[in-house]
């Protein structure tokens, strides 16, 4: 379907209000995902704060002109080079971005020299980072449900999923009533699963498209943790799935209610206007730069907006029959899916447990002990879960007294990634004999590691009690 003259243009401005294609919506989420990293890292990312300043400008950028995919580019580009300087990172969202941004930068490196300025480039563009990236939701779909399928999630008692309900019940007036425990805990796997399934199936995508993404705008109301962020990369990886001639039929029916392509591109770029305008007044970025992190109360109506709206034009657009051959050809970038993939599987193989999309699963597989219904940590495998440490205090010049509290329990390796990073740091550990003081004859795991494990173990606190309460 012909939307415009936009389209047969190619020496116009990329900047100039034209109607929105598939790699537009894609830049636009994801410049609406890189504001907020990009403001909720500066604080303790070591970096200049100047550095974020002008990402954030950059992602203000790509929101006011989606069609400038190459901001797309540059902030993938700006964020892998963030996410291996400061590895190992304690995030699964900022994990799952990272992987889409490699794809992200492997096009972009291949065709930032094309100029990809006319419809069919831009759709090849769309077509070569779709193709792989949207195995990489599938992944963690698998990943958000096999992790849970323990003893302690399937408990109404301590269940992530619960304590997500309970919290969501005090934004919208719902009953905390045992009902409501288990649909949350059972509904979890049940949409999961389905959007997993359906997403790959041309004639059940809408169906997979309207279960799934209301499951993850929802979460992110619930200020329960800043979810905001990780369901705007979802977002991402579900525009992914959008069919060509679907985005065109949803334009053209936007294209007949505005009464024609200019006063439709001109409503959208005020939209925009208007919503960049007023983050920054309501934010205080305007006058105040440092107030860049975003807030649950200060994002939580423009999440609304976005989300809401993308939601609709997804569920306009999918009405027209889609076309069922597929255009994506299998190439080298499949392997970074298939690296996420292998990435979610690492509690299981005795490696790390954090960014292991294991988040709000009540998963357990340290110390030759787990939770999981099916299997703990597999034979044979790595081994660094296996030595468990009971802290009774943390000292040192200039250290912070969150590491201080009697009892906690962690993995050796992160407690020894910790004396490396901090010299001068003595560990009070509780040994069978009594408390053991580490010092100048402690071997330490993590030195005697490769570069490349320091930059990929980390590990959650080890918790033995039983039933294993909700952590993130």
């Amino acid at each position: 379907m012909q939307t415009g003259s936009a389209f047969r243009s190619p020496t116009r401005l990329l900047t100039a209000p034209q109607p929105i294609d598939r790699l537009g919506i894609v830049s636009l989420l994801s410049s609406l995902y890189f504001l907020q990293v990009w403001g909720l890292v500066e604080p303790t990312s070591g970096l200049p704060p100047v550095f974020h300043y002008i990402m954030i400008g950059v992602s203000f950028a790509g929101i006011l002109a989606p069609r400038l995919w190459q901001v797309l580019g540059i902030n993938a580009a700006a964020f892998i080079a963030y996410y291996l300087l400061h590895s190992p990172v304690a995030s699964n969202n900022q994990t799952t971005a990272f992987f889409f941004a490699l794809i992200v930068g492997a096009v972009y490196l291949t065709t930032v020299f094309r100029r990809p300025q006319d419809r069919d480039m831009r759709e090849s563009v769309f077509s070569a980072i779709a193709g792989p990236a949207r195995w990489i939701l599938a992944g963690l779909y698998f990943y958000g449900i096999y992790h849970k399928i323990n003893a302690d999630f399937l408990d109404p008692a301590v269940s992530c999923a619960v304590v997500l309900y309970r919290t969501l019940a005090g934004h919208v007036f719902l009953e905390d009533f045992a009902f409501g425990h288990y649909g949350a805990i059972y509904a979890t796997f049940i949409v999961e699963a389905i959007a997993m399934v359906a997403l790959f199936i041309p004639r059940l995508k809408r169906f997979g498209m309207m279960v799934g993404l209301p499951f993850h705008i929802v979460i992110g109301f619930t200020g329960y943790a800043y979810y905001k962020d990780f369901s705007t990369i979802v977002l991402v990886l579900y525009a992914l799935f959008l069919p060509k001639q679907a985005v065109d039929y949803g334009v053209g029916k936007i294209m007949l209610w505005a009464g024609g392509e200019k006063p439709m591109v001109w409503i959208g770029r005020l939209a925009l206007i208007v919503f960049v305008a007023s983050y920054l007044l309501t934010s205080g970025m305007l006058w105040d730069l440092s107030k860049a992190a975003p807030t649950h109360s200060g994002f939580v109506w423009y999440f609304a907006a976005y989300s809401f709206v993308f939601y609709a034009f997804v569920m306009l657009s999918m009405h027209k029959p889609q076309d069922r051959r597929s255009e994506y050809k299998l190439n080298w970038l499949y392997i970074v899916p298939a690296l996420f993939f292998l990435n979610g599987m690492s509690p299981y193989l005795g490696l790390k447990t954090e960014s292991s999309m294991a988040m709000f699963s009540n998963l357990h597989t340290e110390g030759g002990q787990t939770n999981h219904l099916l299997h703990g940590r597999l034979a044979n495998t790595f081994t660094y879960q296996e030595d468990p440490l009971t802290l009774l205090r943390l000292t040192g010049p200039q250290f912070s007294a969150d590491y201080r509290p009697a009892g906690k329990t962690i993995v050796r390796y992160e407690l020894d990634r910790l004396l490396s990073r901090n010299p001068g740091l003595i560990a009070t550990l509780q040994t069978d004999s009594g408390p053991f003081e580490t010092g100048s004859g402690w071997e330490n795991t993590y030195d005697a590691t490769n570069r490349f494990l320091q930059k990929f173990l980390i590990f959650k606190p080890v918790d033995f009690a039983r039933p294993k309460t909700c952590t993130h």
